[in-house]
Order: C-alpha cells, then sequence, then structure tokens
C-alpha cells in the first residue's frame, strides 16, 4: 500500500537537499581560495625576498667599487656579504631588512656611509627625519632631555630640559639604547655611535605613538605619549648681540641656502669687538659653503685640507678672498655634535690660531669623510657611501679623531635646568680678556664679570655628519 506525503513535505525535503549541495558546493570553493591564497601570498613573499637580495647586492656592491679605502678599514667586505646575505634574505619585512643592512655597513665603522629606507624620506638637499619633539643626549651619564620643541607634544605635556629620559614603550632606557648600539654597530667614534643610538631612540613608523617615561629634577616620574612626525630639519643662521659689544652668530648646518643669510649675518657683526661662532649643533653640510663662510675670518685665500679617493686623487679646498673680512677676535663653539663640515671649519680656525675653540664635550663628532653623491636604490631607498678621505691643510686627519677644544666647558644637568648657557659666558669672557690683555692671554689673573646667558630655543638641527663634497 502507498503512502502519500502532502505537498509541503515534500517540498521541505527538496529544500534540505539543495541546501546540502550548495554547502558542499562553498566549502569546496573556499578550500580552492584559501588554496589559491596560500599559493599567491608564497608567491609574493619569494618575490619580496628576490628584491630584497637584489637591493641587498646592490648595496653591497655599489660599496664595494666606490667606498674611500680599498682595504674597507680592515673589515673582510666579502665575508660580510657571504655572513648578512642569508639574514637578509630571512627577513620577514622591510624594517627588518633594512636593519639587517645596516647591521652590515656598520662594520665599516663609519658614520657617514649609511642607508635611508624609502619610508625614511632623505632628502641631501633638505634635511629631515622622525622627530617626536624632542632631543636627548648623555648629560653626566644619564640620557638627558637637551631641546623640546616649543609647540611639540612634548611640551604640553609638560617635558623640560634636564628631564631624564626612564623608560621607552616600557622598555628600560638603558636596555633600549644598548639594544640600539648592538642593531647599529662600530661608527667612526665612541662619539658618534652614541650619537646615533640616542637619534634613534624614539624611532618607529612615521605618525605613530611611542609612550616614554621622564623622572624630572626632584625625580618625580613622568609618563607621556609622543608622536612621531616628519620634520624637516632646516639649516639656519641666528644672530644676537652680546654683552661689550660681542657679536654671536650660530650656524645649524652648511648648505647653499644659508650663504645669503651668513653674509647678511657678518653685515650686522661688523663693529663688533670679538664674535661669537656656535657650531654646537652643526651635522656639517656642503663643503662649498663651508668653504664660503671661512672666506670671512681670512684676508687672505686659505687652504682649507684635501679629500682624497681610494686612488690618491685629491682635492683641495680653499677660501675665497673677499673685501670685507672680519678681523677681531672669534671663539667657536662646539660640541660633540659638531661634525664634518663643522669640524673642518673649527680645525681650520684652530690650526690657524684665527679662533679659540671652546667645548662641551673632550671632542668634536670625529665624523669627517667625503660623500659625493646620495645613490638611489631599486626600492627608492637612499644610500650614501663615504668616497674621498680627508686631511686638513696641516695634515691632520679628523675622522676618527675629532677636533680636541683648547678649553672645555662641560654641560651640567643643572644647567640645562636653569637654561644656563656656561660654554658662551665662558665663550665672552674669553673675548673680553682678549680685548683687555691681547689676544686670549690666559696668564693674566683677571675675571671678566659676564651675567649668565641664557640658552636660545631654536629648531632642531639636521642629523650630524651629512658632509656633501
Amino acid at each position: 500500500m502507498t503512502r502519500k506525503f502532502p505537498l509541503a513535505i515534500r517540498l521541505f525535503c527538496l529544500f534540505l537537499i539543495a541546501a546540502s549541495l550548495l554547502r558542499s558546493h562553498a566549502a569546496h570553493s573556499q578550500q580552492i581560495q584559501q588554496a589559491s591564497s596560500v599559493s599567491a601570498s608564497t608567491s609574493n613573499s619569494s618575490v619580496a625576498r628576490e628584491e630584497r637580495l637584489k637591493i641587498f647586492d646592490q648595496v653591497w656592491r655599489l660599496i664595494y667599487e666606490n667606498y674611500y679605502d680599498k682595504n674597507f678599514r680592515g673589515v673582510d667586505w666579502r665575508q660580510q656579504r657571504e655572513a648578512f646575505r642569508p639574514m637578509a634574505e630571512s627577513a620577514n619585512n622591510n624594517d627588518e631588512f633594512y636593519r639587517v643592512i645596516r647591521q652590515m655597513i656598520g662594520k665599516l665603522g663609519d658614520a657617514h656611509t649609511r642607508i635611508y629606507s624609502p619610508d625614511d624620506g632623505f632628502d641631501r638637499y633638505r634635511p629631515s627625519g622622525l622627530s617626536v619633539g624632542l632631543i636627548v643626549r648623555q648629560i653626566e651619564g644619564k640620557p638627558v632631555v637637551t631641546w623640546v620643541e616649543p609647540s611639540s607634544e612634548a611640551a604640553k605635556q609638560g617635558i623640560r630640559q634636564g628631564f631624564t629620559v626612564t623608560e621607552v614603550d616600557g622598555e628600560p632606557v638603558e636596555k633600549a639604547l644598548q639594544r640600539l648600539k648592538v642593531e647599529i654597530g662600530e661608527s667612526s667614534t665612541s662619539v658618534a655611535a652614541e650619537l646615533q643610538s640616542y637619534d634613534r631612540l624614539f624611532y618607529g613608523p612615521r605618525n605613530t605613538t611611542v609612550k616614554a617615561a621622564f623622572a624630572d629634577d626632584d625625580g618625580q616620574r613622568k609618563s607621556v605619549e609622543l608622536i612621531r612626525r616628519y620634520t624637516e630639519f632646516q639649516r639656519r643662521v641666528l644672530t644676537r648681540k652680546m654683552p661689550y659689544n660681542v657679536g654671536y652668530i650660530e650656524l645649524t648646518g652648511f648648505g647653499p641656502e644659508i650663504e645669503r643669510e651668513f653674509d647678511q649675518a657678518m653685515q650686522q657683526v661688523q663693529g663688533t669687538q670679538g664674535l661669537v661662532i656656535d657650531l654646537r649643533n652643526n651635522g656639517g653640510g656642503f663643503v662649498t659653503t663651508v668653504a664660503q663662510i671661512a672666506s670671512y675670518f681670512f684676508p687672505e685665500e686659505t687652504d682649507l685640507g684635501e679629500f682624497i679617493t681610494r686612488f690618491g686623487r685629491s682635492t683641495r679646498r680653499r677660501t675665497l678672498k673677499l673685501r670685507n673680512v672680519y678681523r677681531e677676535p672669534i671663539v667657536v663653539l662646539v660640541s660633540s655634535r659638531s661634525a664634518s663640515g663643522a669640524e673642518i671649519l673649527a680645525a681650520a680656525m684652530q690650526e690657524r690660531k684665527r679662533a679659540l675653540v671652546i667645548g662641551s664635550n673632550p671632542s668634536t663628532c670625529g665624523c669627517l669623510l667625503g660623500v659625493s653623491r646620495t645613490i638611489k636604490l631599486f626600492d627608492g631607498g637612499k644610500l650614501n657611501i663615504s668616497d674621498t678621505d680627508y686631511r686638513s691643510a696641516y695634515g691632520h686627519r679628523i675622522e676618527g679623531i675629532g677636533v680636541k677644544p683648547d678649553k672645555q666647558v662641560e654641560t651640567k644637568i643643572k644647567d640645562l635646568i636653569a637654561s644656563r648657557d656656561r660654554a658662551l659666558e665662558v665663550a665672552v669672557e674669553s673675548i673680553g680678556r682678549s680685548m683687555a690683555f691681547g689676544k686670549f692671554n690666559a696668564d693674566v689673573n683677571f675675571k671678566l664679570f659676564v651675567p649668565e646667558m641664557k640658552m636660545r630655543p631654536t629648531n632642531r638641527t639636521q642629523p650630524y655628519s651629512q658632509i656633501q663634497r
């Protein structure tokens, strides 16, 4: 006997069968898509590795063919390729990849030979980089804030000069600096390596935040969030008048765009009885500008030294003969941040006894090699290669040594907190002594009263050690 099912039940059964078939088809399609995605990911990963190795080989060969020292400062450059190429191949992302190349370049111990990723946006004519609105340097053995941009988040949240950094993104600052030191490797001097480590203390992707903890002068902890912003480090000429009719000019870098400004500054200081040239925040720049500026202080055409290639070819740099030359006593202020072009100018003034050099550190950066061009890499990154060595007019090599000041005035944390510029005070006092007793006479028991000098806030300077021939 045949049993008949109602129409509704039969339709429901057909719906279940269709749904089952659709689920089976969807699952099969998803498996195919997942397999395709894995295949595409593997393919993209393979392409990324190939592209990175192509860039790695490009960097290695450019240095091999163009580096100023054919002995690579005692480094087996072929062996470095064998050691670092597998690490570059296994890098998981661009940050890791560029970190590997920086480590390889760091083996040369050269602050000028440097690589910049596409995200760094490096431009030799417009120095720029990432900034959180403050600068940290080692003062009295501690990582101390030495400058705060007035309009920055750091300033708005109460961070001041003289504060000590204690943590960066939850990591103790000592550990962070040690990690950066290993990552960067060696540099021209221990001073340069320290500067590079401090410059990358807050480094990270543009427009992202970094958490930092500070201790104020009373030891009270203060935690803030800072934003990494793209910033142009403009080269500037800043002038002011000091007591006793002493002029003051600060140069934050050397580039063609400041030459007219400097000429105007020299017109302003004509008639002063002495001049302070402040190179403490000067990381160098174009040597043609260095020669132009030095011309204002030497009545005759003066040799500033020579740049020498790996093949022994030499190019000498000389001042120009100008009509209006400044002839009064000069003091040049330098620090560990004074590098490259700043060291050329300071050394020339010191060697020829044209100026007294006062420093806040035992020496300048000791970073003085020539970079004739910036090379663009396959992915848009940039590479600077030291292709010439430098010797002063008196045959002195500054790379790895620096310029030793005639007198040192160490920066103290308490001076930063009070915004007191003791080095500038000593500079003005030294010029006053020379006015009274002859050129920088140190034998006379005499103390000129100089009022306290306040540190003048300026825009952040360009990264140090960027001499361009």
